[in-house]
């Protein structure tokens, strides 16, 4: 099998010309033999012209404003007001019959933002793929290849189609290919070892409605000497680097978007759907749930989509840092500032984050005094560090997340209203999990899907009997409660069972004197009949007219009361 076949193969799977795509460093373009552009990439769009759509059907040499019947290919161009240079690079295509020419133009870069392909451009992969510089590969989930480019074949002496179907750790040395595949965590830029010199290795999981289908991976082994370089002065280093790790990785840690949200229920839908509109703006965004729903998770989703995405994503937890030490952490200090101050003093959170996100969880318990000095970062975008006669302007996007009634603390002179007021330009529920009708299965079984491959088990689900006392639990922790139950369960079941039952699942749970608040006797009614019809479409799997007749009600009352209850 040639590399044309097997990218073919590849090509076929989307979820898989997406990562491969997603993980080349070219901007890339399909015109028709007249230099009208039919397609291009993200890339190429921010390269002429950032965060503006509308290319296609332009012709080529004026969006790159080059004659190109005067350019040969290989040739060094600037494009635009890009103080850089581009490689181009071009191949005659022929799709769908008809002559097409493919454009690449690339620079050292690291990984860029998402290419979207469809199984139609699998000719468009084909050639890209063969005019890669670089070393590719592809493992499924389990970490055996089913895709080895020929440029990484012959480098490592292996042919690609020997390479297909075997483990990866068969084929290329001190490879983590297989352990991002598991574990879902992006490496990027991380030294490995191949042939006894360091090569720049890449890693990607590649991730579809919540669940990793596997990895593809990039190796730059070209000037090889430059590299070894790199990793000499890295090593002679690498003590003092340690100091700043956490620091590093707590500004640059947005590692989920909203495809990690799992649930299709009305209230979860909603809440994505503003989160996603949100997102386009740079305007301040209040996150409001009950603990354990998912609002960090928002905010790393909103951050990955937004402009900023490319910008430091800084949380701080207001709850867990001492009120002394807070305005240290936030604002930083200046040497000889204080007692204990480090030398070269401090910068703050909110000028790590400067140029991209800084997410403030537990808004609500920031103390008053604080309160003060936070109005002003917002009103006038620029901080002071302690111990400094002077401010910088820092340009931030601020995601507030709070789990209590700011209004009511309003009302207690705990919160200021003019600070509430910043904060809440944008706010956003995140429903509790009692909301989110008909999610509790896909959750539940999104997490066993999870912790089977964590702790190579082979549990297919719950029994009815767990399922049900999940199902009238009023789980107070919500999803990270839920985690919580499922992993438990998970560490109980024996290698040999296939499903979680009832004496898998805490006590909590199972207890029967589980203590409510009173509510009003409508409210319980209502409350009652709507859990009737969710448990009969639970027990009928969704079968609507069985449904109806395990009530004993008529198909149109039946309809009726889904209506009533957003329960359709």
């Amino acid at each position: 099998m040639n590399i044309k076949e097997t990218v073919n193969q590849f090509a076929r799977s989307f979820d898989q010309v997406e990562s491969i795509v997603q993980a080349l460093p070219f901007a890339v373009v399909l015109t028709n033999k007249k230099r009208v552009i039919q397609y291009y990439n993200s890339m190429f769009e921010k390269i002429v012209r950032e965060n503006q759509a509308g290319l296609v059907h332009h012709f080529l040499d004026d969006v790159i404003k080059k004659d190109l019947d005067h350019i040969q290919a290989g040739t060094n161009i600037h494009l635009n007001s890009h103080d850089r240079s581009f490689v181009m690079r071009t191949e005659l295509a022929y799709i769908h019959g008809e002559e097409h020419n493919i454009y690449l133009f690339s620079s050292i870069k690291e990984l860029e933002d998402l290419l979207h392909v469809n199984r139609e451009k699998s000719e468009l992969l084909e050639t890209v793929m063969e005019l890669a510089y670089d070393g590719i590969v592809i493992v499924d989930e389990n970490g055996y290849i089913t895709m080895l480019s020929k440029e990484y074949g012959d480098f490592i002496g292996v042919d690609p189609k020997e390479a297909i179907g075997k483990h990866v750790t068969d084929i290329i040395e001190n490879t983590r290919m297989h352990e991002v595949a598991k574990s879902g965590k992006v490496e990027i830029a991380d030294l490995q070892k191949i042939n006894g010199d360091y090569m720049i290795a890449t890693r990607v999981p590649i991730i579809r409605n919540g669940e990793i289908k596997g990895a593809v991976g990039r190796v730059l082994f070209k000037n090889v000497g430059d590299f070894n370089s790199l990793y000499k002065r890295v090593n002679a280093i690498e003590k003092e680097l340690k100091k700043y790790k956490g620091e590093f990785k707590e500004q640059n840690k947005a590692a989920y978007t909203f495809l990690h949200i799992i649930g299709k229920s009305k209230a979860i839908n909603l809440a994505k759907s503003e989160a996603e509109r949100a997102a386009l703006s740079d305007s301040s965004i209040l996150l409001l749930g009950e603990s354990g729903t998912g609002k960090e998770l928002f905010a790393h989703s909103i951050h990955h989509a937004s402009k900023r995405s490319n910008g430091s994503f800084v949380k701080i937890n207001c709850a867990a840092i001492p009120a002394d030490l807070l305005e240290s952490e936030l604002f930083g200090y200046e040497e000889g500032s204080f007692t204990g101050a480090k030398k070269g003093g401090k910068k703050g959170k909110f000028e790590a984050a400067d140029g991209g996100t800084i997410f403030l969880d537990e808004i609500g318990e920031l103390p008053l005094h604080m309160q003060v000095k936070f109005l002003r970062v917002l009103q006038e975008k620029e901080v002071e560090k302690i111990g400094s006669t002077s401010t910088k302007k820092i340009d931030v996007r601020i995601i507030a997340a709070t789990n209590r009634n700011l209004e009511e603390m309003i009302d207690k002179g705990e919160f200021r209203l003019d600070l509430y007021y910043r904060l809440n330009v944008v706010s956003i529920h995140i429903p509790s999990l009692r909301e989110r009708d008909n999610d509790l299965s896909i959750l539940s079984r999104y997490f066993i899907d999870k912790l089977n491959k964590l702790m190579d088990k082979r549990v297919q689900g719950l029994t009815k009997e767990a399922e049900n006392k999940l199902y009238h639990y009023q789980w107070p922790g919500n999803i990270r409660e839920l985690e919580n139950v499922m992993e438990r369960a998970m560490n109980l079941v024996h290698s040999n069972d296939k499903m979680i039952d009832i004496n898998h699942l805490s006590e909590k749970l199972l207890s029967k004197n589980e203590t409510k608040e009173i509510i009003p006797l409508s409210d319980l009614m209502e409350q009652t009949e709507k859990e009737a019809l969710q448990s009969a479409l639970l027990f009928t799997k969704g079968n609507r007219s069985k449904a109806a007749k395990l009530l004993k009600v008529s198909r149109t009352t039946f309809y009726e009361k889904l209506s009533k209850y957003e329960l359709m």
